[in-house]
This record gives structure tokens, C-alpha cells and sequence, in this order.
């Protein structure tokens, strides 16, 4: 065995592994070209206000309407290097991808280096990188201009630094800056801040210091992980007024939805892995529980280091508050744990039984690649075509009195393109929607749309009577589905003009 095994060369299939993956990714980003999700031109919105010195606002607007604050300060960084705001964005997501896989393959490597040889180590640290990467949630999120992904890089760094017993002060603050930044990337991620902090207290009175060092380093880790956190909310209070974002209301789910049921249809369509290893898992500690003590089996609380069941804590508190907070689960929720999970659940099996690792590890592209073919690669093609048909309707905005405010429910790339006033319905930028979402009676949402300068209103049906349809144009059909041709209406994207309030003759 190589005398450092932290240093030991990465076996040639692993290399062969890691080249396949970036291929995937090259295909991916090649698909995705031009595809941009709907907040992802928020982001890009808020961005663009930001570096024209406009503060933090929206078309003109300023309000809390980002969850990302580090996300649209990054693209403003690379938008002064890159010109064009959308190319700017692109090259930020390939950065992220970089960023995020290069994390996922040392922090596997090191989840399983203690129990399995270098080489084997290495080898399963490169499949788990393919195994992200074919993921089609990946393959949808990598490239769309979110910072999903990138998010996950920074939990894989985080877990990376605590996963030895002793630190260095490097790995030290390194887990320390992980934690800061990760609640300004993503709000829940602040979940993971807490818990992180945690385990790397532990560490610190592990650590074989004098009393002096031990309150120095402890200064300087809370400093690392709070002063991100504080500088951000002191900005969001003093600018806003508020510290928690328009989006956490505006997100929420109807009244009458269970959250449970589309939780657990989010992690099923893209990770039914997990669910399988789950359950695996559970049958295994209730083995143990049971008759494991008595036959001295080995402790499965052994096959993973403190890190490595951090992950389990911190997906199930996140899945609690989506459930108490009666949030609308998208898969770009899930996206920022489930990558890490399916990694520490994979590891499980890796070091209990190669059959069972083996069987998980086919679950998961066989899944993968048929969630793909039956509606992952033709979502991603249907968004580019909303952004097309978007660039149309705004071409058409820019016709239009700017007086005249148009409403929207998905205001990012409309707004983004366009620069026309535009009336947001889903609330996000304008809370006062937010009672009337549930209300059937559009006719009190059209009163409020009024209120607010709209004369307008991009939706696919006559908003009131006497709307007057000004343009539309049919769009591709798509959505994550297990039916490869699923039937129902086509889109359609439609500009309707209001008719005159009613106090107006």
C-alpha cells in the first residue's frame, strides 16, 4: 500500500470513469445551450441592476426577490470579465460544474479511504462523479443558469474538511467558510450552516492545542462562518427592511396540497436510488437493532465517518421545514442533498456488500437514463424553446407604451428581456399577490393587476371578459413524466390586453 494513501495515483479506469463524465457534461452543456430556467433570468435581472449601480433591484424595483445573494454577486464578478450578461452566465455555471465535481470526487474518496484500499477509493470516488453526472436532475440544473448545483459543491467541500478526527488549521477554516457562505448560496442551507458548525466545534476541542490557540482558532472559524450571514442580513434589513425573502411566501404550496406525496414523487423520479437504499438501510439497522448486538456483527454506525451521517440529519430537518412550511417542493429543492446522499448511501453499500453496491449502482443509471429518454432531454429542449418564444414576446413589449405594465406570473425572463414594466403575479417581487393566488375569482386578480399599472397580462386564457388577445405563439410541450408521448393541451404563451378599468369610461 502507498505510504500516504491520500497521495496514492488514481487508478487508469478511474480516469476512464472521470473522461466518460466529462463527456456527459459536454453533452449536457451542449444541449443546453439555450436553455435558461425562468429564475435563473431573476438572478441575471438582479445581477445586471447591481453592476448598472442600480442597487439590488428588480426592473427598477428594489426588493428582496433573490434567495441568492452570493449566486447574483458572482455573475456580476463574472460578467466584468465576460460582456455579454448570458455568456457571462453560462461560463459562471461551467465554473460551477468544475467546482462542484472536482468537490464530489475528493469527498468521496475521502468517505471510503479508511475502509477500502486506494485504488478501490479512487475508482468508487469516479463513479460517483458519473453517477452525478447522468443524473437527469443534473442534466437539467448543471447549465440552466441556477446555483443548484454549485451548492452541492460547497457541501462537499464543507464535509470534506471535518471528515478526520483531527484537523489542520487549513481543513478548519476551510469547513468554517463552507458553512459561512452556504446560507447567502441557498436560504435552506442554513440548516447545513448549523450543523456543520456542530461537527466542527467537536473537531476544535478535539483539536491538541493551548488554551490561547484553541480561542484564537474559535474566533476566527465563528467570524469565518458568521460574518458572510451577518454582512448580508445587515444589508437585507437596512435595504428592505426585511430578513427573509418575498420568495419563501410566494413558494408555498396551495392550501389544500400535501406536501409528503410530492416530496417523496420528487425524490422518486430522480433519485429512486435513495429510496431504494433507504429502505435497505432501515431494514439493516432494525436487523441490528434487533439481533446485530447479540452476534457481535459490526456496527453500522462505523461505516461512515461523522461527516458522512451529517448528511442524513441535514436532509431530514430540510425535508421537516418544506413539510412545515408547506413548500411547493421543486427538484431543485431536493437537487442540493440528494447528490451527496446518494453518495453516502452508495458508500454504505460499497463497504457491506459488493452485490448490493452493485445492484444500487445499476438502479441508479438504469433510472437515470430512462427519466432522460422518456422527458429529461426533451424538457430541456421545450425550455429552450420558451426562452425563443419569450425573446418574441418581448420583442413585441417593446412596442408597447411603457406605461402600460404587463403582468406576469413568470416575470424573470420576460422581465430580463424585455425591460418593460412588468406587474409580477406570482409575488415574488410584489407580495401584495399573494392572498389572491388561491382566489378562483380572477376577476379581483385582474382589480389588484390594475392597481399596480397593468394594462396587459401574459396568460393562456382570456384573463377577463373583453381581454383582446395581441399575440401568441404555440410552445413545446414539456415536463419530468414517465410517459414518453403525454397527451393533453399544447402550450401556448399569450399576450392579452386588459379592457379599461372600470372606472375609466
Amino acid at each position: 500500500m502507498t505510504a500516504n494513501p491520500r497521495r496514492a495515483p488514481i487508478a487508469p479506469l478511474a480516469w476512464l470513469l472521470l473522461a466518460l463524465s466529462a463527456a456527459v457534461c459536454v453533452v449536457w452543456f451542449v444541449h443546453a445551450r439555450g436553455f435558461w430556467e425562468d429564475d435563473a433570468f431573476i438572478h441575471l435581472e438582479f445581477a445586471r441592476s447591481l453592476a448598472n449601480g442600480q442597487g439590488f433591484s428588480f426592473n427598477g424595483q428594489v426588493v428582496y426577490g433573490d434567495t441568492s445573494p452570493l449566486w447574483v454577486l458572482l455573475l456580476v464578478a463574472f460578467h466584468a470579465i465576460i460582456p455579454g450578461w448570458l455568456a457571462a452566465g453560462k461560463a459562471l455555471t461551467v465554473a460551477a460544474a468544475i467546482f462542484t465535481l472536482t468537490a464530489v470526487f475528493f469527498f468521496s474518496r475521502a468517505l471510503v479511504l479508511n475502509k477500502l484500499a486506494p485504488s478501490a477509493a479512487s475508482l468508487f470516488a469516479a463513479t460517483m462523479v458519473l453517477i452525478t453526472v447522468v443524473n437527469p436532475y443534473f442534466g437539467y440544473w448543471a447549465f440552466s443558469g441556477m446555483e443548484a448545483l454549485a451548492a452541492v459543491g460547497v457541501v462537499c467541500w464543507g464535509l470534506l474538511a471535518v471528515i478526520p478526527n483531527q484537523l489542520s488549521t487549513p481543513r478548519f477554516l476551510l469547513g468554517c467558510l463552507a458553512a459561512g457562505v452556504a446560507p447567502i448560496l441557498r436560504p435552506e442551507m442554513s440548516f447545513f450552516t448549523i450543523l456543520l458548525g456542530l461537527l466542527l466545534l467537536e473537531r476544535l476541542i478535539r483539536m491538541n492545542l493551548t488554551l490561547s490557540r484553541r480561542i484564537a482558532r474559535a474566533i476566527a472559524g465563528l467570524a469565518t462562518i458568521a460574518l458572510p450571514t451577518l454582512l448580508w442580513a445587515s444589508y437585507a434589513l437596512h435595504t428592505f427592511g426585511m430578513l427573509v425573502p418575498n420568495t419563501n411566501a410566494a413558494k408555498r404550496a396551495a392550501p389544500g396540497d400535501a406536501i409528503v406525496p410530492r416530496l417523496l414523487q420528487v425524490y422518486g423520479l430522480g433519485f429512486p436510488v435513495i429510496l431504494v437504499a433507504l429502505a435497505l438501510l432501515a431494514a439493516w439497522l432494525l436487523w441490528y437493532a434487533l439481533r446485530g448486538r447479540s452476534q457481535k456483527a459490526p456496527n453500522p454506525a462505523t461505516t461512515l465517518p461523522a461527516a458522512g451521517w451529517l448528511i442524513f440529519l441535514w436532509t431530514a430537518v430540510n425535508s421537516a421545514f418544506y413539510i412545515l412550511d408547506h413548500t411547493y417542493v421543486q427538484t431543485r429543492y431536493i437537487y442540493v442533498t440528494a447528490p451527496v446522499l446518494t453518495i453516502a448511501l452508495l458508500a454504505i453499500a460499497a463497504q457491506r456488500s459488493t452485490a448490493i453496491y452493485r445492484a444500487l449502482l445499476a438502479v441508479a443509471l438504469i433510472c437515470a437514463v430512462g427519466l432522460i429518454w422518456l422527458s429529461g432531454w426533451r424538457l430541456i429542449s421545450s425550455k429552450a424553446d420558451v426562452v425563443r418564444v419569450t425573446n418574441d414576446l418581448a420583442a413585441v413589449l417593446r412596442t408597447l407604451s411603457p406605461d402600460a405594465g404587463v403582468a406576469d406570473y413568470s416575470i424573470g425572463a420576460i422581465t430580463f428581456l424585455s425591460q418593460h414594466p412588468i406587474v409580477d403575479t406570482g409575488g415574488i417581487t410584489r407580495p401584495g399577490i399573494l392572498p389572491l393566488l388561491a382566489d378562483k375569482d380572477e376577476t379581483r386578480r385582474v382589480a389588484w393587476i390594475y392597481t399596480q399599472g397593468g394594462r396587459y397580462e401574459v396568460i393562456d386564457h382570456p384573463p377577463v371578459p373583453g381581454s383582446t388577445l395581441v399575440w401568441s405563439e404555440d410552445l413545446s410541450f414539456g415536463s419530468w413524466s414517465l410517459h414518453r408521448h403525454p397527451s393533453g393541451p399544447r402550450d401556448v404563451l399569450m399576450l392579452w390586453k386588459l379592457p379599461p378599468p372600470p372606472s375609466q369610461p
